[in-house]
């Protein structure tokens, strides 16, 4: 299990740190199996059996034996709960949260093509289920993880900083997710201002960790993925697009000093100033990891028909640093130690 392995209990205890609840908080977190959700809860775990904050936890998935199989680990105890519940679904109102962590959303490329719709209406009624509980319950704050594609395309724009926005196409299938995100984030700081629920938005950067699913179909996940196994990385373009990365433990510790330090209404970009790289550059940074190659396999004019326009990306981060958060993780160490954990855990052995 992912749990044993050294580097990634390094990763827990680093993110420790910025796990700051008082005793008894109650934490829910939605999409608690997912990249980014469940390394939160497993730095939680660990957490409360250090001997830190008596927290209360509760993650939530659509599948409840997905919940129990990842984190089983941790035994039947009293301040761990998992339910089954789509993000569909209103939270009732006899759970009772101190803070909501809404992470559930389809997060990868693929889901966006083959359920566009699902994806805009998970993104939508998830979170107005969860304001919705917030405003019927004082005193509870919400976290809602949005993306960097809600920028869109920012003509002559280096570094896109939270006051920054530009054009999205609203009739490409693609756009579904970022614009049902920008859609959540105002119904956000509509919450706020009009009801004056207590809910701050983390953009997330471009995430990869070894907590990474199966089926993620994202750039990083399948460079990492083949690199662990021992394979070259193919690259179908030439990679100059630039873009904010972040290793999912930053991310984590990002998403907490967001929740726990920022302002009602606001939005924070999640990213490493030192994760600012191309995609060929990340390629060569995981087979450098894995001792593989990259290999260039450049598409000719019809099959480059198929492919979207490759944009820049890259986010300021001084919004949210200015509230205590400092990223630890270089491209090189996240994304070496990435391939190391998904090597040992799912190829070891393999190739002697």
């Amino acid at each position: 299990m992912i749990i044993d392995n050294r580097l990634y209990r390094q990763d827990l205890e680093w993110v420790s740190d910025y796990i700051d609840f008082s005793d008894g908080a109650r934490i829910l977190i939605t999409g608690a199996t997912g990249l980014i959700g469940s390394l939160l809860m497993d730095a939680m775990i660990a957490r409360r059996r250090s001997g830190g904050a008596a927290l209360i936890l509760t993650g939530t998935s659509r599948h409840l034996e997905n919940l129990q199989k990842r984190f089983g680990y941790a035994g039947q105890t009293d301040w761990l709960r998992f339910i089954e519940r789509d993000a569909g679904v209103p939270i009732p109102d006899e759970e009772a949260y101190d803070y909501i962590i809404h992470l559930a959303s389809n997060a990868d490329p693929r889901s966006y093509a083959l359920y566009p719709a699902e994806t805009i209406i998970t993104n939508m009624t998830g979170t107005l289920n969860v304001l919705n509980y917030a405003r019927r319950h004082p005193g509870c704050r919400v976290l809602f993880t949005s993306t960097f594609e809600v920028y869109g395309e920012v003509p002559d724009k280096t570094r896109l900083s939270e006051e920054d926005y530009g054009l999205i196409d609203p009739n490409q299938i693609r756009s579904g997710y970022p614009e049902s995100k920008r859609t959540a984030e105002l119904l956000v700081r509509s919450f706020v201002e009009e009801y004056g629920v207590d809910a701050v938005i983390a953009r997330l950067s471009s995430i990869y960790g070894p907590t990474m699913t199966k089926g993620d179909n994202k750039a990083a996940a399948q460079f990492i993925r083949r690199a662990a196994a021992g394979q070259d990385i193919v690259l179908k373009s030439k990679g100059n697009q630039r873009r904010s990365y972040c290793y999912v433990a930053d991310a984590c510790a990002g998403i907490l000093t967001a929740l726990r330090r920022g302002k009602a209404g606001e939005a924070y970009n999640v990213c490493n100033p030192a994760c600012e790289i191309t995609i060929a550059e990340l390629a060569q940074i995981a087979a450098g990891a894995a001792g593989t190659r990259v290999v260039f396999d450049l598409p000719d004019e019809l099959e480059q028909k198929g492919f979207g326009k490759a944009k820049d990306s890259v986010l300021c981060a001084d919004k949210l640093t200015a509230l205590g958060y400092a990223p630890a993780y270089s491209a090189e160490k996240g994304i070496s130690v990435s391939v190391s954990i998904i090597h040992d855990l799912e190829y070891a052995g393999q190739q002697e």
